[in-house]
């Protein structure tokens, strides 16, 4: 699990490094246009690139539970359903995910072989397409892990802990010493209409 984690900072700090680019760019675009009145030659092309490069960031959103859940339903049944019900949703998401890495695997792949070279900026497309890629791969490998988790405290009986802490790695989320003396009611708790 810390090399997962690991490499889910790795991907987040990649993530921000593209955002600040990208504002960057959009900046310099907008003096420049506003300015001279001549557009920075490739800023769309690489707006588009950095912009894809911003999802290398899933794997941390699986972490921290910051996937889109709904659950309106599912708040409504027991814990252990709950848990049973995420195991499966997890796995099927596992599934999605790494279906996902794999085809852009396969599509870096075929640029590279292919030379495939974004027009305007000049740049082979294959180094950007297998960052996608690759992020997707430790996205479904973590969600896998949080997964694993789920199915070791289902077997320890840990419905309750589970549940309040949902879909988050506690570690990854939390800090290393932020939930050393971690109990399930230590979670904020819904506060209920009086």
């Amino acid at each position: 699990m810390k090399i997962i984690r690991g490499l889910c900072r790795f991907f987040v700090w990649l993530c921000m490094l593209f955002i600040v680019a990208m504002m960057l760019l959009m900046v310099a675009e907008v003096l420049r246009r506003a300015i001279f009145n001549k557009a920075i030659l490739g800023s769309t092309e690489w707006a588009q690139v950095l912009l894809c490069c911003t999802m290398s960031a899933f794997g941390a959103a699986v972490l921290t539970n910051r996937m889109t859940k709904v659950d309106i339903v599912t708040s409504r049944l027991k814990p252990k359903a709950q848990v049973l019900l995420d195991i499966v949703m997890l796995l099927l998401s596992a599934a999605a995910i790494g279906a996902l890495a794999w085809a852009q695997g396969a599509y870096a792949l075929k640029v590279y072989q292919q030379h495939v070279f974004y027009t305007n900026i000049g740049l082979p497309q294959w180094p950007f397409v297998a960052v996608f890629a690759m992020s997707y791969g430790v996205a479904a490998i973590a969600t896998l892990a949080v997964m694993i988790r789920k199915i070791v405290s289902a077997a320890k009986g840990e419905w309750e802990k589970e549940v309040k802490l949902g879909d988050a790695d506690p570690i990854f989320a939390f800090g290393k010493h932020g939930m050393s003396s971690w109990k399930p009611n230590d979670l904020p708790q819904e506060k209920k209409p009086e």
